[in-house]
């Protein structure tokens, strides 16, 4: 009985270490999931209000950025800093537009080999509704990321459009 206590205890040992070692999400793939959960928070969906919107930003923003957060548009003029200041503004855009999505394609994800800090650049892709006219746009994107347990988000920056 002692055996097959030990041949358990063994096998759910291995079990785990089997889990972590194949199943268990790269950093890689956890830094795009964060991405892509920014991306969801910030969407304009149909129907969306100016207190449905500050709701999810309030209830879901502190989860994938960091609380002292910068995103700095040049082409704007914006350059904001803190989480709350972030979700007031992305709260805002469901007034000007009826809806937008937004994409991110091209990543290309570096970790420092503490595994602590990411830099992320690539494309988002805006694709928005305004007084119903359909429009594109397509940004580069930089992003730096930090982890304390789970990857959050603490800078953002949106380079102006490249004349195509």
């Amino acid at each position: 009985m002692k055996r097959w206590g030990v041949g358990v205890g063994c096998a759910a040992i291995a079990a785990v270490a089997l889990w972590f070692t194949f199943f268990r999400a790269s950093e890689e793939d956890q830094i795009q999931k964060t991405l892509g959960e920014l991306a969801a928070i910030v969407a304009v969906k149909d129907g969306d209000t100016l207190l449905s919107r500050m709701g999810r930003m309030r209830s879901r923003m502190k989860e994938v950025v960091d609380d002292d957060v910068r995103v700095h548009v040049s082409e704007l003029n914006m350059d904001l800093r803190g989480r709350h200041k972030l979700e007031e503004d992305a709260t805002k855009a469901g007034l000007m537009f009826q809806s937008a999505d937004c994409a991110f394609a091209n990543l290309s994800i570096k970790v420092d080999p503490a595994g602590t800090v990411a830099t992320v650049d690539g494309v988002a892709l805006v694709t928005a509704i305004r007084g119903g006219e359909r429009k594109v746009d397509k940004r580069d994107v930089h992003f730096l990321l930090r982890k304390d347990g789970a990857w959050k988000v603490s800078t953002i920056d949106v380079a102006v459009p490249a004349n195509d």
